[in-house]
Order: structure tokens, then sequence, then C-alpha cells
């Protein structure tokens, strides 16, 4: 009979295979929905995990699965109160099943330590350094390759880029090699991930440019200037600071007067108002910030939201509201003001189970909160595992 600790291990890098490296292949070529990954790998996720129990006769439980199960009773209730179709509300699960199943997979290894953290790193650093070829050739040869298009899916040429990953995956493969640079910069002690790791590091910016997630790359442009920062000396650091604080407002005052920004404020101005956020919004062409512009300016506060998949009908397939979303617009929508804290509430005390740093923690969760206004990261495998696994620290007492 197998031993649970090998169990654990063929899981993981099945998981691995087929979340980052041939999941989008086989929808592109094959058709295989994405769907069908997401139920196989939840169902390996909670089959692990219910064997664990049955053999460790351990059973996890702490505020990170605590707030899991509110979210579940938030989304129940919610259903309930506007009498919201049981298939719907079922499916809208998923954005509890994924993150939760996720989390307890990598809390038993975090636990029992089957596979190494230096493992995991060496073994994703190898899968982000393999994506910048692969979306060149995605880049050049998609005339080619769109022919042989299987899936049920419009691709354009930008849709094209997911690398190795899913379909349409360019925030996933973007915060994946996001993550990968944060942990060659803070883990790389000894030279252990890589001995290479500013060439190493060079190149994963190199790719992050090249794929098709700007606020990977708006967000590694922030992470490039908190090393310049971080490399001054700490009196340097204090008094550029506060001389920031003071330019800052003056540069921006200054930046008015100038023509080419000048339209851009205008731009701003004119778009992201209340009166033209509502415009757009009713005829469902509303950007995120719109919106949110709406929501706060425009309409009564939700409490408990209009109910599972209100903002988008899952069964008909259809937009009900604007077709710009994200997570923490759909948990409004969906869940009101209750289920959006609790969303919050949830990415924070997930990126405070890394077991890292209070300032790493702190920038981890504001990263994930980023991504979590620009899309639906719960129902995301692979943006949930690399979140959960690749900084995950372990503990001896946890």
């Amino acid at each position: 009979m197998i031993k649970f600790n090998k169990l654990y291990i063929y899981s993981f890098f099945l998981i691995t295979v087929f979340c980052f490296l041939i999941g989008g292949v086989f929808q592109f070529f094959i058709g295989i929905p994405n769907i069908v990954f997401t139920y196989g790998v939840l169902s390996l996720f909670f089959l692990t995990y219910f064997i664990y129990i049955a053999v460790k006769r351990k059973l996890f439980l702490n505020k990170v699965i605590i707030l899991h199960v509110l979210l579940i009773s938030v989304i129940l209730i919610s259903g309930i109160v506007n009498k919201t179709n049981l298939v719907k509300t079922l499916i809208y699960l998923i954005f509890v099943l994924v993150p939760l199943g996720c989390y307890l997979f990598f809390k038993i290894n975090n636990k029992e330590y089957y596979v190494a953290k230096l493992a995991i790193s060496k073994l994703f650093l190898l899968i982000a350094i393999i994506q910048l070829p692969v979306l060149l050739i995605q880049n050049v040869g998609f005339d080619f390759f769109i022919g042989f298009n299987r899936s049920s899916q419009e691709i354009a040429s930008f849709d094209f880029m997911f690398g190795t990953f899913f379909l349409k995956a360019d925030h996933s493969l973007g915060f994946f090699l996001l993550f990968n640079i944060i942990n060659v910069y803070k883990n790389n002690e000894n030279f252990a991930i890589t001995k290479y790791p500013r060439l190493v590091l060079v190149y994963l910016i190199i790719t992050v440019f090249v794929a098709e997630s700007n606020v990977t790359k708006l967000l590694l442009a922030f992470f490039i200037i908190y090393l310049i920062y971080n490399s001054f000396p700490k009196r340097i650091k204090i008094v550029g600071f506060f001389a920031a604080l003071i330019i800052l407002p003056i540069g921006f005052f200054q930046l008015r007067n100038i023509k080419a920004f000048e339209r851009e404020v205008y731009f701003i101005e004119r778009e992201y108002n209340p009166a033209k956020s509502l415009r757009n919004y009713e005829r469902g062409i509303a950007k995120r910030p719109q919106v949110v512009i709406t929501y706060v300016t425009s309409q009564p506060l939700r409490i408990i939201g209009e109910g599972p998949y209100s903002y988008f009908d899952v069964l008909k397939g259809k937009f009900t509201s604007t077709k710009h979303f994200s997570q923490l617009i759909w948990a409004y929508a969906d869940l009101g003001i209750i289920g959006l804290i609790l969303v919050v509430m949830l990415l924070y005390a997930l990126a405070a189970s890394l077991n890292l740093s209070k300032g790493t923690t702190n920038l981890i969760f504001v990263v994930i909160l980023i991504y979590a206004f620009m899309t639906t990261i719960f129902s995301d495998l692979a943006l949930m595992i690399t979140f959960i696994s690749l900084l995950q620290k372990r503990t001896k007492n946890t």
C-alpha cells in the first residue's frame, strides 16, 4: 500500500503539471474546459486532506478555515434571502472551495514537510524561466497556431500570451512571475534557490514586460522602486521619505501646467465622476473604478447583496451589469458589504498564514488585494497555488 507521504508528493507534482505546464495546451488543442481542471484539482485537494485526516487523525481548525466557513454561510444566506437559483448558489461556492482546498493541501505540507520549501522554490523558478521562450513563440506564431484552436473561447492575439498556464491566464502568469521575483530576492540565502540571482531577476523582469498583465508590470515597477529605496542607508531613506512628501505635491501641481499631463487629468476628471460612471454602468461598459464610483455614489448600500451570480448570470453566460468584473466587485454586488469584508479579511488571513515578517505580510496583502480588484482570484487555481505555497514558511508547531 502506498504511503501517504508518497501520495502527497505525487499529488503535488500532478497538480503542478496540470496547473502550470499543460493545462493551457489541453484547453487550446483538445478543448478540455477550464472547469474540468478546476474540479479535478479540487477533488485532489480535498481527497488528499480527507486521507490525511484518516491516516494522521488530525483536523485543522484556525482563523483561516473559520473565515472560509463564514463566507460559505454568507453565500448560502444571500442565496436564500434573494431566492437565488440553487444551482447558481452551489456553483458560486467555487469561490470558497478553491482557496480552502488549496490552503488545506499546503497546510499539510507546512506541517509535515513532505515537499521541501526549497524544492518548491526551485521547481517554480524553473517553470518561471521557461515562460519567456514560450511567450515569444506565442507572440510570433499566433496566426499559425490559432487554426488549431479547439477551445470554445474566442482568442485574440493578446489572449494567446498565456505561456504554459491556462488560456487567458495573463494575471495568474504575471502573479506567478512576480512572486518568483520576490522569492528569489528575499529567500535566496546562501544562493540556495539560484547561484545567479541578479541574472535570474533581470530575466524574470524582462519576462514580466513581455507578458500581457499590465497590473503586474505596474506592481513590478513599484517593487523595483522599493528595491532602489531599500538599498540606501537608513538616514538617507528617512530624509528621502520626508523630501518626497514635500516634493510630490509640489511636483503634481507643476505637472498640471504641462499640456500632455493636463490632458490626462482632464480625461480622468471627465471619465471618473459619478454622472459618467453611472451612465456607463447603465450601458454595461463601465470600467472597474466606474463600477465602484457608481456603487458608492448612486446606489444604496448592499448589506447581503443581490444573491450569488447576480452580477453575472452563470447559467446564461451573460452579464447583468457591466462586463468589467473582479473578486471584490462580485463580492460586494452578490454578497453585499458583509461578503466584501469577509473576502478582504480572508485575503489578509491567508497572507498572514504564510508566516512571513509583518512588513512582507502587508506587502503581499496589498499585492493580492490589487489582483482581487482586477480578476476573480478565488477561482484561479494557478494564482491561488502560487499565493499560498511559494512564499510559505515551514512552522514546527502549527
